[in-house]
């Protein structure tokens, strides 16, 4: 993802005319560490808690059944 995003974000914005394959490594550069920290440590949580809390009762359901049967 982050390196597509960079690539966007290199067309749009970065006006890289004949340098563009030297600006997109340079911005997936800069953006990755970033890209990388909200992913493992805010974003991923988050979305495991959520999904986690919409589903656990499904989960858990199928878990009794599989035991009892």
């Amino acid at each position: 993802m982050c390196p597509v995003m960079s690539l966007i974000a290199t067309v749009l914005f970065k006006n890289a005319g004949s340098n563009i394959i030297s600006t997109w490594f340079q911005t997936t550069f800069f953006n990755f560490p970033v890209a990388f920290f909200w992913q493992m440590f805010y974003c991923g949580p988050c979305i495991r808690f959520i999904f986690g809390k919409m589903f656990s009762n499904k989960e858990n359901a199928v878990a009794k059944n599989v035991v009892t049967e």
